[in-house]
Formats: structure tokens, C-alpha cells, sequence
């Protein structure tokens, strides 16, 4: 399922995506090496940590309130329907779009025990940084994941996802379009679908 695609995606590599608005600054490679170590260090602690899961689900959504631009990667998942949704429909989106990364999140803790997080190497992408990071859990091939990095109000953040060569942001937004253009252009058709996901999602808790 897209939402699936999406989420476990991300969290797979780790919290993820999202496009800035507004200019960017420039960000150097290595400010942009730095904020996904310590990133890297939080997210493997938390996630290795023995808190009971519900605490760790409250940590880990917390981490990527801060290291993701979440509400700006609503508007970019959105693509061009952002012009036709309503104000009340945006906000509704935006509000399923953190409910439903929130629910994956604490849904997907048990899976990625054991984390180990390495930073590898940084360069340019545009006015962007693209930082190389190898994942690996328990049982799994590592996974090669790139981080796309954008400086904000004069704070780095991720606004990107690069797994397999695929970026998140982009299937993401591919996958909602196909939802509304199925369903004649509407959003709303979009926003049921992510509210049944998240009823799912939550009755299986």
C-alpha cells in the first residue's frame, strides 16, 4: 500500500522527508555530516534502548519534529492539489499526515531493535547536501540510505529520503496523486483514504 511504501520506508532508514519553503541557505558538507551523526546517535539510542515501547514511540516522534521539516513535506506530497484543497482540507491533511507517520512509528519499533547507524561520507546536491549513511538491523543486508539536507531559519534539516536510489518524497507524492486522480480529483477521496489507514493502523495496536 503507498502509505505503507512510504512509512516503512522511512523509518526503515530512519525519520525522513519533507521540502522547505522559502530559500535555503547554504549548508556545508560537513555541518550537513555532522547533524545526521548526532542524529544517527539519538535515533540508534533511542530505538536500542529498554524503555517500554510506548516511551520510545513518544521519544522517536519527538527526534523527528526536530531533525524534519514534517509539515513542509505535507505540502510537497501534495504536489499540485495543494491549489485545489480547501484551507480546511489542508489542514486536515496535515493533521492525518503526523497522525499517520506517528502510528507507523510506535507500530514499527519491535522491527528495528538493534539498529546500528554509520555516516559515511557528504557533497553538494544543488543548494543541498546529500549525506551517504549505511543502516543495518538484525537479520537484514545493510542498507545504503542518502539523506538530503537543507538549512532552514539557520537549522539543517532532512527533507529527503533516498533509499535504493528511490526518493521518498517523490514516490510519496506520486502514490497520493494516484489516490486523488482515481477518484476524479479529489482530495478528499486522499484524506479518507489516509483516515482509514490510520483506523487500521491503530485497531492492530
Amino acid at each position: 500500500m503507498y502509505f505503507r511504501r512510504f512509512i516503512l520506508g522511512a523509518i526503515a532508514s530512519a525519520p525522513m522527508l519533507a521540502l522547505m519553503a522559502g530559500a535555503a541557505q547554504a549548508l556545508t558538507p560537513d555541518s550537513a555530516k555532522s547533524f545526521i551523526t548526532d542524529s544517527g546517535v539519538k535515533l540508534v539510542a533511542i530505538v536500542n534502548s529498554g524503555a517500554p515501547e510506548g516511551q520510545k514511540a513518544s521519544q522517536l516522534r519527538d527526534l523527528v519534529n526536530q531533525i524534519v521539516a514534517v509539515d513542509q513535506v505535507g505540502d510537497y506530497v501534495l504536489g499540485r492539489y495543494i491549489n485545489i484543497a480547501t484551507p480546511a482540507q489542508k489542514q486536515q491533511f496535515q493533521t492525518l499526515f503526523h497522525q499517520l507517520l506517528s502510528y507507523n512509528i510506535t507500530y514499527q519499533i519491535k522491527a528495528y531493535q538493534g539498529l546500528s547507524f554509520v555516516v559515511n561520507s557528504a557533497a553538494p546536491q544543488g543548494d543541498d547536501v546529500l549525506v551517504d549513511t549505511t543502516i543495518t538491523t538484525p537479520g537484514k543486508a545493510p542498507a545504503d540510505v542518502g539523506w538530503v539536507i537543507e538549512e532552514d531559519a539557520g537549522q539543517p534539516k532532512i527533507i529527503d529520503v533516498i533509499v535504493a536510489g528511490t526518493s521518498l518524497r517523490i514516490t510519496t507524492r506520486n502514490d497520493y496523486a494516484g489516490v486523488i486522480t482515481d477518484n476524479g480529483g479529489q482530495v478528499s477521496a486522499l484524506l479518507s483514504a489516509m483516515q482509514n489507514q490510520i483506523t487500521k493502523i491503530a485497531s492492530a495496536q
